[in-house]
């Protein structure tokens, strides 16, 4: 079994687990409320090592090797945006806390994904084309308009404070650009040498995107604990990241 097949072995197994736990946490909200805070900033750390583990082979001497490391910086980012967020659960025993130091890494998280996206995509610029840039168009209207109708409005009217309101609309469009890049990244190496890295990202990426939207729709409304089933989601995501990151250094 080759390193890479042991590594795909590895984020399954941990895909499993995280299921488990949740499954009976669902069954026991004080297990889930400790244990899903304890997780998380561990599989969050897993595609920060594949990230760093890309830098290191691609160095900093090229594009990719930016991107990579914009990556590597951002997955780090959202490391410690999970690391603050559980110890505001688990040790000052604050439920949900939103907004909070924890936000500050997380949307720092974007903009340098974001660098490494679009770095990316530059080295195939051009693979662009009007298939690309109508889909890619289309996806992110529609995202938009959703985000729009259904999310913003109820942030703005649940926010108790300016901080507040702003943070909750600024997510969900930080999430409808993820959204955008990654289905234009899937749609350019669809059938390339890197074609199973990018529809690893790129699912990663919109699973993210989505849960977003889906989770913080959620907290204004109320409809969140710790250890909603929601965060599944992101787990998941967190894997499917880190395996794009690996694979990709395995590919080329």
């Amino acid at each position: 079994m080759s390193k890479l097949e042991k590594f795909y072995v590895f984020c399954i197994m941990l895909a499993f687990i995280s299921f488990i736990i949740y499954l009976y946490g669902y069954f026991d909200r004080e297990f889930i409320r400790v244990s899903s805070n304890m997780i998380f900033p561990v599989y969050a750390l897993v595609p920060v090592f594949s990230a760093y583990f890309a830098t290191r082979k691609y160095g900093l001497g090229s594009i990719l090797g930016y991107a990579m490391f914009a990556f590597f910086i951002g997955l780090l980012s959202w490391f410690v945006g999970e690391l603050v967020w559980a110890i505001y659960v688990l040790v000052y025993s604050i439920e949900i806390p939103f907004p909070s130091i924890a936000d500050i890494f997380y949307l720092l998280g974007y903009p340098l994904i974001y660098f490494g996206l679009v770095s990316y995509l530059k080295v195939f610029k051009n693979a662009f084309n009007k298939k690309v840039i109508s889909i890619s168009s289309i996806s992110g209207l529609i995202v938009v308009i959703v985000t729009i109708i259904f999310v913003i409005p109820e942030a703005l009217f649940s926010s108790s404070n300016v901080i507040e309101g702003a943070i909750s609309t600024i997510y969900p469009m930080f999430d409808a650009i993820f959204i955008v890049l990654a289905i234009m990244g899937a749609l350019i190496f669809g059938g390339g040498r890197i074609q199973s890295s990018w529809i690893l990202l790129s699912i990663g990426l919109m699973l993210i995107g989505i849960v977003d939207l889906l989770y913080y729709y959620q907290i204004l409304v109320g409809g969140i604990w710790e250890g909603h089933p929601l965060e599944l989601i992101y787990l998941w995501a967190y894997l499917h990241l880190a395996v794009a990151f690996y694979n990709h250094t395995k590919k080329i």
